[in-house]
């Protein structure tokens, strides 16, 4: 038997010993805890139809209780099986006819199928006559139907009645996340979950709830604190702590960000996006050394992600190692090698050895891949500019005209221009390029000194200067 999951000693001995009758084809009798406990297991591994095995047996045993046939609608359910599911419902409810989640499976697999009409006729009659606790759970399969017709907001306001009900119920606490993102409703959300925290302070997912819509709302600071508070009353959820360090990313508050990430490692592992992000961050704060070592454990978990490599490489290129980074940017780029970035790392490390046609070839690598993106273009000409290769350069200025436009370009068209000579030209199109742009000349900056500092390019610079 593969596991997949950690199990107790007990657990594990009940199911070999399960497993071993069933293979001899021994009766055996086991208690309702002790099928629920093994149906659980296959059903959380996806082994459903050793699942509905363990449910079949449970039922003969116990043939005249309801609960292992709603147990085997469900694996049913999950396995796409409604018609199978609806039978059993059947069955079950000549036992417990009064039994209202075998109703609810019953709008879970209309559905599922389409049924709409049928759905929401059920769920109105079921409302009618529901207690406080069954209204939870009714207005959650109506949060399913309106989610499943794609009617944000009323999904969003049978939660919100749910929570009204009961601030606690962790279901519609679960849903109300991806409820809120759909519905658009963050002020909503927030006055709601304001609310709950103020009277459960404990409740850690309605600070998260809460985290993410102030977040929403472009407030940040508010998010990341409410964010915190989650991992603080549950040191075990995860999501706390890797969402408020990367809401702390987008607002470059890499220093914070990779404490809270340093602290999910310490209580959950290692995992490799986990360790992604703490090389990012350590990146990010000039920590290149430690951001090395945290790619190479990365990379022993998943050898295959380019992005990984790239990483690595930009380490390098710090440290003004070109030849280490020149041989992980190819292991990038044997595992994706359509991203103009990768060429363009490749051809400025290219540069810095010194290898001309390699690093030409590298940079009009990332110019077409790019083509859309005006920089590429600029880095390629600009370096066939430092060779004196002006007709070359304008060539590849026609080129990228098919596919982009930035002025920097045209100031480096005329630098061009007047680089082999073609002075009137030149400063026809440096002329056109000030008028439109003046603060790009500065592209003229990078271009050749005797190009920059040419009486008539510093004349004309100087005049549209003072207009």
């Amino acid at each position: 038997m593969d596991s997949r999951t950690k199990l107790s000693p007990t657990l594990l001995s009940l199911i070999n010993e399960y497993e071993h009758n069933e293979e001899e084809g021994k009766t055996f009798y086991l208690n309702d805890r002790e099928y629920q406990d093994i149906i659980s297991y296959y059903d959380d591994e996806g082994e459903y139809e050793q699942a509905i095995g363990v449910i079949n047996n449970a039922i003969k045993q116990y043939s005249f209780r309801s609960d292992f046939l709603i147990l085997k609608a469900r694996v049913l359910i999950k396995q796409g099986l409604m018609d199978d599911a609806f039978e059993v419902i059947v069955r079950a409810e000549v036992i417990s006819p009064r039994e209202i989640e075998l109703q609810l499976l019953k709008v879970n697999i209309y559905i599922h199928q389409k049924n709409f009409d049928e759905a929401i006729l059920l769920i109105e009659d079921l409302k009618a006559f529901a207690s406080k606790q069954e209204m939870e759970d009714i207005l959650i399969a109506e949060s399913f139907f309106y989610e499943s017709v794609q009617e944000f907001e009323r999904m969003f306001q049978c939660l919100k009645s749910v929570l009204i009900l009961n601030p606690l119920n962790e279901e519609a606490l679960y849903l109300m996340g991806a409820s809120v993102e759909q519905s658009k409703n963050f002020e909503e959300s927030i006055l709601l979950h304001k609310l709950i925290v103020e009277n459960h302070p404990y409740n850690y997912m309605a600070w998260y709830n809460l985290g993410h819509s102030y977040a929403n709302v472009g407030e940040y600071k508010k998010g990341i604190e409410a964010l915190e508070y989650t991992y603080i009353i549950n040191p075990q959820f995860e999501a706390g702590y890797l969402d408020c360090a990367e809401y702390c990313r987008d607002q470059t508050m890499f220093d914070h960000a990779l404490e809270i990430y340093n602290e999910a490692l310490e209580i959950f592992g290692p995992d490799f996006d986990l360790l992604m992000a703490i090389s990012e961050c350590q990146y990010a704060l000039g920590m290149v050394d430690q951001a090395k070592r945290s790619l190479f454990e990365s990379i022993e978990m998943d050898s295959y992600s380019e992005e990984a490599y790239f990483l690595l490489a930009k380490c390098y290129m710090d440290n003004r190692d070109w030849r280490s980074a020149v041989k992980v940017l190819r292991k990038a780029l044997s595992i994706e090698n359509e991203v103009e970035e990768y060429y363009h790392a490749l051809g400025k490390c290219y540069i810095e050895l010194n290898d001309k046609n390699r690093a030409i070839y590298y940079l009009k690598k990332a110019a077409v891949k790019g083509c859309e993106l005006s920089n590429y273009w600029e880095d390629y000409v600009l370096y066939l500019m430092s060779l004196a290769a002006y007709q070359e350069s304008l060539d590849a200025i026609a080129n990228s005209e098919k596919y982009t436009f930035s002025y920097r370009l045209q100031y480096l068209e005329a630098a061009c221009h007047i680089g082999i000579s073609n002075i009137a030209k030149g400063l026809s199109l440096l002329e056109e390029a000030l008028i439109e742009s003046y603060d790009d000349h500065t592209a003229l900056f990078e271009t050749a000194r005797s190009i920059y500092e040419h009486k008539d390019v510093q004349s004309i610079i100087n005049y549209y200067k003072e207009q």
